[in-house]
């Protein structure tokens, strides 16, 4: 038995031992005591000790913020805290005076929230002169509507919003620090890596159940660097389509991921049926959440969003053709590149699905509907395990400007190759119509087709999100900015739009999600320009071309 793989079933949401990933301390008797390095962590230990000032924590339930509150504690005082005082407040000196830590303001009493929030007020304003500092955690909702209720702290909630608006306006009283913002894939990324430490894992090279094992197996894949990589790379998608995920979330999917929510007595008695079920539970289908129980619990989140990416559901004819006949293509690199990925190990039931391809392609049409079921598996195989690190592989990703969108966020000269694709998708998107090719100004244009202002390339500016010294973040979203003031924000869904647009590709993709923030834009750049009186610009279909060109009526 691997005790590690015992500790990873309190990740399990079905399993007894669940509850232990809530309990706010790690027992003294716990084996593994799991830790990652954060910036955050990093941040207000420095702080305390070189440069003290309140701080609020906000995020979500399962972001970390109560056992932050319990890291400062124990480094400031030497102490392992075994539990919380009633009260939920706790006063610690240290060198530099003394901090109020508020593990949770939403489990106070509002009299109470009142006082500390007046509390943290004056200390603010007297430029925490007693050397005396909150440090709270708190829920972004609960905190701001509290402060809205009440005209004593509308000096505090002056400073709050400020900060939630933008980060720069911290300073050296008041600290916010919103933990939804921290990049989850850095987190899991981290995390895959701890996990998949061999010292984790020593037990099992004694187990003469290893070579029936999913766990084992899924592990070794996993200790893959290529693997990990690619794992992590869907986790660095959905921070680009701006979604969050806690680190409760995110340790999760990631032990599920690992282990097919078994464990090591599951193994050990599996019957032929149990090991042939166990083999569905390998890594590539635990990660999508492929017939996985218990999919409707509010923390499956992680898995939710990933199924919407399943590369097992996207049929590209050239994969498909090289999974099903990779192996008589008659090129020896591929036939040899293709024994390895079907090999014969448990996730392929010892080479029984690589019998099954050969069955079906000597009787035709015969076993179509094994092949069908089984493809899905096959395609999520070769997306993580494939030696292929082209673009061929990169067609299983439902956002084809994925790649593309991460380049810019990384190289100012992709950002002005893609400048004008973009213009292109915006003059498409703002006319649902066809333009001229040759156009390069963003025309800011109404239903009617007036231009009411045209900006040229130079006036459109494409920046990426700031770095932060405070919390884990890479840059997951761009910023095109026109004439210095009008902005738009744009996370992947929308620049995938227009580029789609900008290829030709139909307005109808993606519509939804990104309407009304394209609208809004448009109606910005338009309350923002000033139309000549003497002079109107409309478009109009050029006849001979077949596109809308600019039309200039003298009044």
């Amino acid at each position: 038995m691997n005790s590690f793989v015992q500790y990873l079933d309190q990740f399990n949401v079905l399993s007894p031992s669940h509850s232990k990933i809530y309990d706010e301390y790690t027992g003294q008797g716990d084996v593994y005591q799991f830790s990652i390095d954060t910036k955050i962590e990093e941040f207000l230990l420095t702080g305390y000790s070189k440069a003290p000032c309140s701080v609020i924590m906000t995020g979500n339930a399962g972001d970390g913020k109560t056992r932050l509150c319990r890291v400062v504690y124990e480094s400031l005082t030497g102490n392992k805290l075994s539990e919380w005082p009633d009260s939920g407040i706790l006063d610690v000196p240290f060198d530099g005076g003394t901090v109020v830590i508020v593990k949770d303001l939403s489990e106070l009493k509002d009299e109470v929230i009142f006082n500390v929030l007046l509390r943290l007020q004056e200390f603010i304003r007297e430029g925490h002169a007693e050397n005396r500092y909150f440090l709270i955690a708190a829920n972004e909702g609960k905190l701001t509507k509290f402060l809205s209720m009440h005209s004593e702290l509308e000096e505090l909630a002056a400073m709050v919003k400020q900060r939630f608006l933008y980060h720069g306006h911290n300073d050296s009283q008041l600290h916010l620090v919103n933990l939804q913002d921290v990049t989850s894939s850095i987190y899991a990324e981290r995390i895959m890596e701890e996990w998949n430490k061999e010292e984790y894992w020593s037990d099992c090279g004694s187990c003469g159940k290893a070579s029936n094992c999913i766990i084992l197996l899924n592990h070794r894949r996993m200790a893959r660097k290529q693997v990990r990589d690619r794992l992590a790379e869907q986790y660095r998608l959905l921070d680009c389509l701006g979604i969050h995920l806690t680190m409760r979330e995110i340790l999760i999917h990631i032990s599920y991921t690992l282990t097919g929510g078994l464990t090591c007595s599951d193994v050990q008695r599996a019957g032929y049926l149990d090991i042939e079920k166990h083999s569905k539970r390998v890594y590539f289908n635990n990660f999508y959440g492929v017939g996985m129980p218990g999919l409707e619990s509010i923390e499956q989140g992680a898995v939710r969003h990933f199924g919407e990416l399943d590369p097992g559901q996207a049929s590209i004819s050239f994969i498909d053709d090289y999974l099903l006949n990779g192996d008589i293509s008659g090129e020896n690199v591929i036939a040899e590149r293709h024994a390895r990925l079907f090999g014969e190990e448990l996730d392929l039931l010892f080479g029984y699905y690589r019998k099954q391809i050969e069955v079906y392609r000597s009787q035709g049409n015969g076993g179509e509907e094994e092949i069908a079921e089984l493809m899905p598996g096959f395609r999520r195989k070769y997306f993580f395990e494939s030696e292929e690190e082209g673009e061929l592989r990169r067609k299983l990703i439902p956002y084809v400007h994925f790649y593309t969108f991460m380049e810019s966020l990384e190289s100012r000269q992709k950002q002005t190759q893609v400048r004008r694709d973009l213009i292109r998708g915006l003059n498409y998107a703002f006319t649902k119509k066809l333009m001229d090719a040759s156009e390069t100004q963003l025309f800011a244009v109404n239903d009617n087709l007036l231009v009411h202002e045209a900006y040229s390339m130079g006036q459109v500016v494409l920046t990426v999100d700031e770095s932060r010294d405070d919390l884990d973040r890479l840059p997951s979203r761009l910023f095109l900015t026109v004439d210095h003031e009008t902005r738009l924000e744009m996370k992947l869904p929308v620049f995938e739009y227009l580029m789609r647009l900008a290829d030709g590709g139909l307005n109808c993709t993606l519509k939804q999600e990104v309407d009304i923030l394209l609208g809004t834009f448009r109606n910005d750049l338009i309350s923002h320009s000033k139309l000549d009186e003497f002079l109107l610009v409309v478009f109009a279909l050029d006849p001979v071309k077949g596109v809308y060109v600019r039309r200039e009526i003298n009044m």
